[in-house]
């Protein structure tokens, strides 16, 4: 069975899926593994929808991939 979106970067950070949202420093990190995340297209966009709101904490809606890395391309600075 293949691993969730949420369930991929909890377990590169040795975290807790809950533990992403409420730790800032991991909600970065999480969001910063999305950026970098190889084969986007592996995971429907409803998927990443459903991933980038819950770290973020609001709605957020994905037109396509391409949408994807520019949103999260803030991210890929590491700043925290």
């Amino acid at each position: 069975m293949k691993q969730g979106l949420l369930d991929k970067v909890a377990e590169q950070n040795h975290a807790f899926i809950s533990s992403l949202r409420i730790l800032p420093h991991l909600k970065w990190a999480a969001l910063r593994d999305l950026y970098y995340l190889k084969d986007k297209e592996q995971y429907p966009l409803k998927e990443w929808e459903e991933a980038v709101s819950y770290l973020l904490g609001c709605t957020v809606v994905f037109q396509s991939y391409e949408e994807i890395t520019n949103s999260l391309k803030p991210f890929s600075l590491g700043l925290e």
